[in-house]
Formats: structure tokens, sequence, C-alpha cells
């Protein structure tokens, strides 16, 4: 081709980045343009129920994907709705590419009253500069001459940054002509850095690294998140010291590795944990996201004067030194190359105390301090999994996975109901990978709340539509748990519309005689084991939904103790409230008296 339509330019070059399915919604401002997906091969277009919905999908692609998520917006209404989704992705540095169809450049020039503006002298670019700070890099498309350029030079920056750019696109532009040369040659995505630095930066780590006694490494999220997660499990695997982990990184290093200790996250840390690496003196921290929710409230500690950071583009060196513009990934590789394989420290792996046995082990019915333990025994190798914000953030976490699981939470941005669409999302890299056999094709399992769920429900529909086949569990507890734990346990705030999930599945158009085959409730724990057993639930055809009953005062015990941090009066308020909380220790499960105790002693 010597030429080609803008429109069709910028699907091939997303699809050349790696992008094989475009979620979105129609609007009359993006038709045209939704055109041209079809022009290219191997592209898909996977619309959604709503812009928000789809926004959350194409996030919950790209983390899946390990690459880029892609969604499509129609000129306000549309980009607004799915703002939410994209700041989101901009805070938890996932690459998430906005296609804005907007109205045409002689509509913006004259200021036009079309529908979606606002005003009588309508900016149409009044919703562009709404997402300004929510995005890395935007292209304002007006003319074809250099639009190729400007596409391909965001494109770059959100695989450089690993967070959201936005492309707006005039209706008036998609079927201009622009040069086809460029396409022959595929973008360069690869933050490569400068060479020097780098090559001093591993040194000054391996220095520090050799100097020490007792060195430890901390793992976090943003290692995933710039795809440097095959170096970090190389350079553990050689460093062969103690490893910890976070919330939101759990799953990275393999959890029955020899040298694993556990999930470090400050006060709410497992017994024994916070103690054992406050004794490292020196500690490798590498790609840290340090938020309240990701970090015990804050709880963990962390000084500077012991640390070696290794972030996204900086290392500093137990904060007197530091190095910018080394790019996290070639840091972990150069590091692999260079690390010796002798002259290291030699350090014992940590021995924790047992695990504590939970006063309520004989409950028959559903508790928190059980059924994440039972349901991280029924997670396969390749599974990946989905845990909303709530219980399921927090349960979670609690539990030791096996070989090869992929763990996805939005902990830090924290906006309840991304996580179904997003586990739509995965559903759909997953079958990305199964038809190109380049990876093997694991279960999505998404793990959310009643209140969470309701918020974009309407997703389900679309994992019908599309054959998809993940497993659901709902976490029914009566609303908001999480929110009755901060505050308002009884207040009616809290309380959400009760559902009767057995008319989810034929509602969203599945025949009612498979819907009644694959929805499952559970009040139980004898219940719960029956259902795990089967093996339509074990290996899904289609959309599972595991209804788990379980009290609205009952909490993990990670999520109290988090709670606890804020200080005594938020511990007596769970304490007024009743709230079953096992919270765990050093040495035993800490009871609520415990934790006012502690609360009220500063400690």
């Amino acid at each position: 081709m010597a030429t080609v339509s803008l429109g069709r330019y910028l699907w091939e070059r997303i699809h050349q980045c790696g992008v094989n399915d475009i979620f979105g919604v129609p609007g009359d401002f993006n038709l045209t343009l939704l055109d041209h997906i079809y022009d290219v091969k191997g592209l898909n277009w996977t619309g959604n129920t709503n812009e928000l919905n789809a926004a959350y999908a194409a996030d919950g692609y790209a983390r899946v994907r390990n690459g880029a998520g892609c969604v499509v917006t129609t000129h306000g209404v549309g980009e607004l709705s799915a703002l939410n989704a994209i700041a989101g992705s901009m805070t938890e540095q996932v690459k998430v590419i906005s296609v804005v169809g907007q109205t045409s450049r002689a509509m913006q020039k004259n200021k036009m009253m079309i529908h979606h503006s606002i005003g009588f002298q309508p900016d149409h670019q009044i919703f562009s500069k709404a997402s300004k700070d929510f995005r890395c890099a935007a292209a304002e498309l007006q003319t074809e001459e250099g639009a190729a350029e400007e596409i391909d030079r965001v494109l770059r920056e959100c695989f450089l940054q690993s967070k959201p750019v936005y492309i707006f696109f005039p209706i008036d532009l998609v079927d201009r002509p622009v040069s086809a040369k460029a396409l022959e040659k595929p973008l360069d995505l690869v933050n490569h850095g400068d060479e020097k630095s780098i090559e001093e930066a591993a040194k000054a780590v391996i220095e520090a690294l050799s100097s020490s006694e007792n060195p430890s490494i901390f793992v976090d999220c943003l290692v995933q998140r710039h795809q440097a997660v095959d170096e970090v499990r190389q350079l553990v695997d050689k460093l062969a010291i103690p490893i910890y982990s976070s919330n939101m990184s759990k799953g990275i290093i393999d959890e029955t590795h020899p040298n694993y200790v556990g999930l470090y996250n400050g006060l709410p840390s497992g017994p024994g944990v916070q103690a054992a690496i406050q004794v490292s003196d020196l500690m490798l921290v590498v790609g840290s996201l340090p938020s309240d929710t990701n970090s015990g409230g804050f709880t963990r500690k962390m000084t500077p004067e012991k640390m070696v950071a290794i972030d996204t583009e900086v290392v500093s060196i137990r904060g007197q030194k530091s190095f910018s513009n080394v790019p996290i990934k070639a840091v972990l590789r150069k590091l692999v190359e260079r690390v010796p394989l002798d002259g290291m420290p030699n350090v014992q792996k940590p021995k924790l105390p047992e695990r504590p046995v939970e006063d309520d082990i004989d409950s028959k019915m559903i508790t928190q301090s059980w059924v994440w333990h039972r349901l991280a025994e029924f997670l396969q190798p390749q599974d990946v999994v989905f845990g909303e914000t709530g219980t399921a953030a927090f349960g979670i976490p609690d539990t030791t996975f096996p070989l090869g699981i992929t763990w996805h939470t939005q902990t830090y941005y924290g906006s309840i109901g991304w996580a179904a669409p997003a586990a739509f999302g995965s559903e759909i890299a997953l079958a990305d990978f199964a038809a190109s056999q380049s990876r093997a094709r694991g279960r999505t399992i998404l793990i959310t709340g009643d209140g969470s769920l309701m918020l974009t429900v309407q997703e389900i529909g679309n994992m019908v539509k599309q054959k998809t086949c993940p497993i659901l569990f709902v976490i029914n507890n009566a609303g908001y748990t999480i929110e009755r734990v901060i505050h308002g346990a009884k207040q009616s705030y809290n309380d959400i519309v009760p559902f009767d999930y057995r008319h989810m599945l034929p509602f969203f158009n599945m025949p009612e005689a498979e819907a009644k085959q694959n929805f499952h409730r559970a009040e139980t724990k004898a219940e719960l084991e029956e259902i795990l057993k089967q093996e339509r639930v074990q290996k899904p055809k289609t959309v599972q939904v595991v209804e788990i009953v379980m009290d609205a005062m009952d909490v993990p015990w990670r999520l109290s103790t988090q709670i606890a941090t804020r200080g005594p009066e938020a511990v007596k308020e769970m304490k007024e409230a009743g709230f079953k909380v096992r919270e765990m220790g050093r040495r035993r499960v800490f009871g609520i008296e415990v934790l006012l105790s502690i609360a009220n002693k500063g400690e």
C-alpha cells in the first residue's frame, strides 16, 4: 500500500503493538473509525455495555497480556464515562490506549452546539482538558500532516512510561490518506535508558549487596507493570537471599521458592514476618508502590539508610546516591548479568512461627478465616485471579499460592466494580493466548463482593455473549462490609439492594436449564466443598457463578488490622460494632481487646 487511510493506520499500529482486541462502545463520532478495525487482519472488535466497563476491561486485558489494552469511546459522554477507569490505570501504571472519536474540525472551530457538548459556545476540547492529568501523553489530531508520527509518538510513550495515553480523532480525518511506509517498521517500544548510567547503577547495587551481611529483597507490583517479572525472578534465584512481597505483588515470586519468607505489609503481616525483615541490614526494594493499602497503612518501615531502591526510572543507594534514566527492566537485566556467582552474602532464610489456629476453626458456616485458604487450594497452575477491592483484596493475600498463579487487584486506586469487567478483559486475553498457542490457557477466577459486583454487573452479559468461561465467586455478605469495618457498621448506607443471583445468568440470555447448572450457592463449608469438587467448576466451559454466603460482620484479619492502624477510635468503633475479627499477632491470634491495647499504647 502506497497510502492508507489514517483510521486504518491507527488500528494497524495498535495491532502491531500487541493489541488484538478493541474494547469500547459505538457512538456517532467514532462509527466510521470503528469500520476500519475490520480492515486489519487479526484485530477484533469486542464491544461492552458501557464505557466505564470497557475501560476496566482494557485495563484487565493489558495486565494479563503484559502489554497494552485499547478502549474506544465517543466525544464527551463516552470519554467522560470511561475517565474513572482511566484514572485507575494511571494510578496503577497500566498501559491503556484511549481512542476518542471527536466532532469534525469545522464543528470544533465554529464552536457548534453539537450534541454531547456543553453550553452555547461550546469548547469541544473541554473533555480533553478533563483527562489531561490522567494520561502521560496525548495526540490531538487536527490535520493528516504529521498525524501518523503523532500516533507513533503517543503509542511509544504508553509503553515507555507504562501509563494511559489518549488519541483524539476528529471524524473528518478518519478517511484521509497518509503514507503507509512507516507501517513496514514496527515501533521500538523498549525503554533503553542511558547505558552508562545503567551500568553504574548496577555496579553500585552489587557493591551495596556485597558489603552487607544480612540483605533481603522486597519485590513489589511495578515490576509486573514494567515487564520485568522474568528478570526479577532470575535475580532472586541468583542472589539466594530472603524474599518478601506486598499485597499487590503476590505471586510474582513463587511462594514455594526456597528463599521466599512471606508478605510484608507492616503491622498487617503474618506472624514473624515484620521481625524477620527488620533484622536485614540492607533491603533491596524493587518496583515499590507504597500506597496506604499496599503498605499496611504506612506501617511498613523501610528507612532510606538501609534501602537500595530500584524504582521504575531511578535507582537510589542508601538515600545517598541516585541514578536516573535507568529503567527497571534494564537495571534488573544488568544485575542478572553482573551479580557474581560467589562473593554475595550467605543468608539463612528466617524461620517463622507456626500459623496460629483461629478460634472459629470448628464453625460449620463459611468464615473469613477459612474461605481464602480453601479457595487458594482450588487454584491451578496458570490461573489468573482477580480480587476486588474489599474483603477479597485483604483475604487472598493471607494464603499461599501454588506455582504459576497470576494475581491482580486494584488495591491502590480501589474503585469498586473494577474487577468484573477486568476479568472479562482477562478472558479475551487468555483466548488470544490459546488461539496463538503462545501460552498455556489458565482459568480466570474473579472473587468479588455483592456490593462491588452491582456497579458493573452488566459485563457478565458480555461474558455470556462472547462464550467465555470465568469462575465468578461472589461473596454475599449483605452489603459494603469493607466500609462497615471502617465506619457505620449498622448504618443503612452500607446496605445494598438484595440480589437473587439465581436469575443473573438467565437475565443475560444463558438458556434457563444451562444457567441452573452453572449457578451454585453455598452457605456452609460442606456445601462449598461439594461445589468446588464439581468438574464443571474445576474445568469450566462457560460462565460459572458461585455465591458464597458469609456474615456481614466477619472480616479478614489483615483488613481489620489495617483499619486498626488508624488509631484507638477506629479500634473502639470496630469493637462496639461487634466485628468478628481474627487479628494475627506474632505468636497467636489477636482479638479486638489486644488490638485496642496496642492502639492505646501507640505501638
